[in-house]
């Protein structure tokens, strides 16, 4: 019994001095995919996505994802792919997928956030 009431009162006292931290809504709610159709965003990733876009760009759809490439770069890159068509770009770059522009605004450790400017 009197291990009991220690082991209680010394897990009260943890969660009294280090209450559970929970994760802002925006951050567990992910990037809002459906603003991206009109070919005109802003989203940040931290895993791969895929979404629906304008058929006046000709593309079913957009799939953006982090990747690393080696070779010659040696560097976490952004992919951005529709069927058929593929670009890779580097912080900072911007490239299109026909007339949809994409411009890669940053690249961290957890995830890229990239810019869709129509």
């Amino acid at each position: 019994m009197h291990r009991t009431t220690i082991t209680a009162l010394t897990l009260a006292a943890v969660m009294v001095a280090a209450p559970f931290a929970a994760a802002p809504a925006s951050a567990a709610a992910g990037p809002n995919l459906r603003a991206c159709y009109d070919g005109k965003c802003k989203i940040t990733i931290t895993k791969p996505v895929s979404f629906r876009v304008s058929s006046r760009y000709r593309l079913s759809r957009v799939r953006v994802s982090k990747v690393y490439v080696g070779g010659l770069f040696h560097a976490d890159m952004v992919r951005v792919e529709a069927p058929g068509l593929v670009t890779t770009l580097g912080e900072g770059a911007s490239g299109s997928l026909n007339s949809l522009s994409v411009r890669v605004l940053s690249i961290t450790d957890r995830g890229a956030t990239v810019r869709f400017e129509g």
